[in-house]
């Protein structure tokens, strides 16, 4: 999504967010967070931009997939955490189903130790 909010603003220098966000049909404020990455994308918003920038299923399913990883990733990182998927599921706002994939990428990935069975840790962006 940032990618195509750049190659729009590259076209047009003066191309403004609120712009990029009546495209989507999303409010301002709440693409600027998506973008930051302060919130995460359910998978019927991604379905939506998706389709209206002109994402590929293919690609719109693999952005759906990342955003699931970092909505699980979030809520593990919560002082509230339990280690238990119904609760990320309700937490994080998709399936319990969903969960149990983004947490086989994160352990597959290696952004996710499972130090015991209550203790979690997500490493630190940009680390293995």
């Amino acid at each position: 999504m940032a990618a195509e909010f750049e190659r729009r603003r590259q076209l047009n220098p003066r191309y403004s967010l609120r712009a990029f966000a009546r495209v989507l049909g999303l409010h301002h404020s709440t693409l600027s967070r998506l973008l930051r990455g302060r919130r995460p994308v359910s998978a019927h918003t991604v379905g939506v931009i998706g389709a209206r920038i002109g994402l590929s299923r293919i690609e719109t399913a693999s952005f759906a997939a990342r955003e699931d990883v970092a909505a699980v990733a979030l809520a593990i990182d919560r002082s509230t955490f339990r280690p238990d998927s119904r609760w990320l599921a309700s937490v994080a706002g998709i399936s319990v189903d969903r969960v149990n994939i983004s947490l086989q990428t994160l352990l597959r990935q290696r952004q996710l130790r499972m130090l015991s069975q209550r203790q979690w840790l997500i490493a630190p962006k940009g680390s293995e």
